[in-house]
């Protein structure tokens, strides 16, 4: 994600969305995004996104996951991520 303008909550959405399918791939099977607002630590701002997943386990099973990205609004770029399996 070279040379990316993030201006709006969408677009981090977008980012999002594509490095999930890229590590699920067809095993992703439901995306929700709950939150996603810009926000800053010192110098730093960056896009923090919250949402559900749910991805193909098994033949019949599938798992849902909570998740936490942080995106870089200059560049587009990763700059951080959490997932967190429900219980």
């Amino acid at each position: 994600m070279a040379d990316i303008k993030i201006g709006d909550a969408s677009a981090a959405e977008t980012v999002v969305r594509r490095a999930l399918e890229a590590q699920y791939g067809d095993r992703l099977k439901g995306l929700s995004f709950r939150k996603c607002w810009l926000s800053a630590a010192s110098d730093q701002k960056f896009w923090e996104v919250e949402g559900t997943f749910t991805r193909k386990k098994g033949m019949l099973g599938k798992e849902a996951r909570n998740f936490k990205y942080q995106i870089h609004p200059g560049n587009g770029s990763i700059m951080g991520y959490e997932e967190v399996t429900p219980k």
